[in-house]
């Protein structure tokens, strides 16, 4: 007679910022482990030697790994200016675009009229075949050129700046939005923000990728600067250069 064997399956934790955080100490890699089959705790690999790093809990990690997302908010005041600002900047960029496109064309409409008028004198026979054959060439060029600049100005108008100003907008739930998802849907999130993170005594250093450590700085020098002189952190110089 068969037994049939008991076996368990184990399930595998799926640990949000295994791989994220380097140890500051030695440099290797922290890992999760589940402690009591609840307590998620995170550590140094120790593939350097033994590292004096001690166990840090999850929850740590999360809460600064969620003020990190908090500093990319960008205060209500400022996101209604930049919207002003960048939609009135896009309104004159826009109107500049259609003046150069404007030349252009009627630069080709003069070519395409002196084309034609130096046909009929071909005809009337003002001048030869051979010289109407090399000077239509040439202007025929200068057509081709400028049809490719007009077409190369309408291929690259930019995003429009509502979308952009929109995606601003939403770094203002990311902190919140991170606290409520899953491991999987958190490592994802940092993994497009963060580029290098480390643990050590007790404190999370970080570098972002850009545009978000950029934003990172803005967003500090415009708190400094708001503390200094109300207003003054809608600074040109410190958001629309970047």
């Amino acid at each position: 007679m068969l037994v049939a064997e008991n076996k368990t399956r184990k399930v595998k934790h799926d640990f949000a910022f295994t791989g994220l955080v380097r140890c500051g100490h030695c440099g290797c890699l922290f890992v999760g482990e589940l402690k009591k089959g609840k307590y998620v705790y995170y550590h140094c690999t120790g593939n350097r030697g033994k590292c004096l790093e001690p166990y840090t809990r999850q929850e740590s990690l999360t809460g600064m790994f969620a003020s990190i997302l908090e500093s990319l908010v960008i205060p209500q005041p400022i996101l209604e200016w930049l919207d002003d600002v960048m939609l009135a900047s896009d309104q004159t960029e826009q109107a500049a675009r259609e003046q150069t496109i404007k030349k252009l064309e009627a630069r080709r409409e003069q070519i395409k009229a002196r084309i034609e008028t130096m046909y009929l004198d071909k005809l009337d026979g003002r001048i030869t075949r051979e010289f109407f054959d090399r000077q239509s060439a040439t202007w025929s060029r200068e057509q081709d050129a400028l049809l490719r600049k007009i077409q190369d100005i309408q291929n690259a108008r930019p995003a429009a700046i509502d979308q952009a100003v929109d995606m601003l907008r939403l770094t203002r739930r990311a902190s919140e939005l991170f606290l409520q998802q899953s491991a999987a849907e958190q490592r994802r999130l940092l993994q497009v923000v963060i580029e290098k993170a480390a643990w050590q005594d007790g404190a999370l250093r970080t570098t972002l990728f850009e545009p978000f450590e950029i934003l990172r700085h803005s967003n500090q020098e415009s708190c400094r600067k708001e503390k200094e002189m109300a207003g003054s952190g809608r600074d040109s110089g410190i958001w629309l250069l970047r």
